[in-house]
């Protein structure tokens, strides 16, 4: 219970920020663009600094942060689903175009998890030879009737 409520508030503290550059953005990008990149500097330099902690007080490995993204992503999507039950209050809120953002960001992670290992895989020669392998496998094909796919309807064209 502890893991779960301290996700809930790792993704509420991720939308703060984002929601704080969102802001940033629309008051300091033209004006103060100097104060903008200290703003981002610094939210960069926090997230390092918590990593690094993390790594040296909890003896946490990267393969440990990776286990706690992944942990924590079911929660943040829990919340992206409640925010999009909700949108009237989160509009009225103001908080609808970050909760945007988190939901692309959300979408590219999840691309990029699920097709980083069919791109590695794509890399090897291997893969395509194995596929090559079991796709003309006389016990594999002996159901797919390949030479009626590749030869069309020879059959329906000679009765008419």
């Amino acid at each position: 219970v502890l893991v779960y409520g301290f996700s809930w508030v790792v993704i509420l503290v991720m939308l703060l920020v984002m929601e704080t550059v969102s802001v940033g953005r629309r008051r300091f990008s033209a004006e103060f663009q100097l104060v903008f990149r200290l703003i981002k500097g610094l939210i960069f330099i926090t997230f390092i600094s918590i990593i690094i902690i993390l790594t040296a007080i909890a003896h946490m490995t990267v393969l440990d942060i990776f286990v706690c993204i992944l942990a924590f992503m079911p929660t943040g999507w829990g919340l992206l689903l409640i925010a999009q039950a909700i949108k009237p209050v989160v509009e009225m809120v103001g908080l609808w175009g970050s909760v945007k953002a988190l939901a692309r960001g959300y979408e590219i992670l999840m691309g990029l998890l699920l097709f980083t290992p069919i791109a590695f895989l794509a890399w090897f020669p291997f893969v395509s030879e194995f596929q090559t392998r079991m796709l003309f496998n006389q016990a594999f094909s002996r159901g797919l009737q390949i030479s009626r796919i590749l030869g069309g309807h020879k059959k329906d064209r000679a009765t008419r």
